[in-house]
């Protein structure tokens, strides 16, 4: 039996529509859901009686606190000792295959050519922090079947998190910011290309790190500008330069005044490109969707549905602008 672990979120949900469309069994279980399947991986003991009960034969731990959190502890919590409690007790029932997902935010550098699984990780916030040190119970465990999946930010016509802030300026005409040019290379993950490695996934024995991203990368100001045209938006693009811009916006995150953490903003200054090689040649296969058209898709799909968003999760929903408001009027 398969268990998706975190099953009420964005990525967790997707599975499970997956897995009940291709008729795979499967259990699920949230802090978020109800009744029995409502369980809180931070409960170990909770978790273990759900163990003791059901033959999990493979757990794919989609259970994370997101980047855009407020509480830095329930980070901590869900993302490094909820995961250190699944893994205890796979290895306790005997699991056959552990599956994880973890993060691009686990580098926060500007670097000039592709990273691969070897680049030393380089986190600088608390979300990246937990994604490496979860990495490494894997690692040093006694599980004898795991994947981490290492992503960029994953899309879809569903997943708007900081997305939502910057269609909103483009479909409000409003003038986009960019930080020295944007010069700077993006990449990103179709939730369909993600789940189909999932797939695949689960049926390899192996210790293995992917990452896994879209094989097209392009500019920060390439994206924008189509984004703007595929809208048909009247908005223009400027550029601004860092002096202490970064700072003061990593400085009001703190203060909970601004969406934007050290990772967000580091990624609209420093390129970030994933080299998938290693996965593609293992998994014989590559992802589908390219950048460009998951974005294009993305922004047309929200400006269609903008007033629709209500009893989401807090990953799928419009984030909340903060100080950011000022500087979209001012725009």
């Amino acid at each position: 039996m398969i268990l998706i672990v975190g099953a009420k979120g964005f990525l967790g949900s997707k599975l499970s529509k997956t897995f009940k469309e291709k008729k795979i069994s499967f259990l699920k279980i949230d802090r978020n859901l109800k009744n029995k399947e409502k369980i809180d991986i931070n409960n170990y003991n909770d978790l273990s009686k759900f163990f003791k009960k059901h033959k999990i034969k493979i757990v794919i731990n989609c259970a994370c606190e997101p980047a855009t959190s407020k509480i830095k502890k329930n980070i901590i919590q869900t993302n490094t000792i909820g995961n250190r409690n699944l893994i205890n007790l796979s290895i306790k029932y005997k699991v056959k295959k552990f599956i994880f997902f973890s993060t691009s935010a686990i580098w926060v550098k500007d670097f000039k050519r592709a990273i691969n699984e070897k680049t030393k990780v380089c986190p600088t916030e608390t979300y990246g922090v937990s994604k490496v040190l979860a990495e490494n119970d894997i690692i040093n465990s006694k599980l004898n079947n795991w994947t981490i999946f290492r992503v960029p930010m994953i899309v879809s016509e569903e997943r708007l998190g900081v997305l939502s802030l910057l269609f909103d300026f483009i479909i409000n005409n409003k003038k986009i910011p960019v930080l020295n040019e944007g010069k700077n290379y993006v990449q990103f993950i179709h939730i369909e290309d993600l789940v189909r490695f999932v797939l695949k996934s689960r049926l390899i024995k192996e210790k293995q790190i992917y990452n896994l991203a879209s094989d097209e990368f392009l500019s920060l100001r390439g994206l924008f500008l189509t984004l703007i045209r595929s809208v048909k938006s009247k908005s223009k693009i400027i550029s601004i330069y860092d002096l202490g811009f970064t700072q003061i916006l990593s400085f009001l995150n703190k203060m909970k005044l601004s969406p934007l953490n050290i990772y967000h903003l580091k990624m609209l200054k420093y390129s970030l490109v994933m080299n998938t090689d290693k996965i593609k040649k293992k998994y014989n296969m590559s992802p589908k969707i390219k950048t460009t058209s998951m974005m294009v898709s993305s922004i047309k799909s929200y400006k269609n549905k903008k007033n629709n968003f209500k009893n989401t999760s807090e990953i799928t929903s419009p984030i909340k602008m903060g100080i950011l408001r000022l500087i979209y009027h001012l725009f």
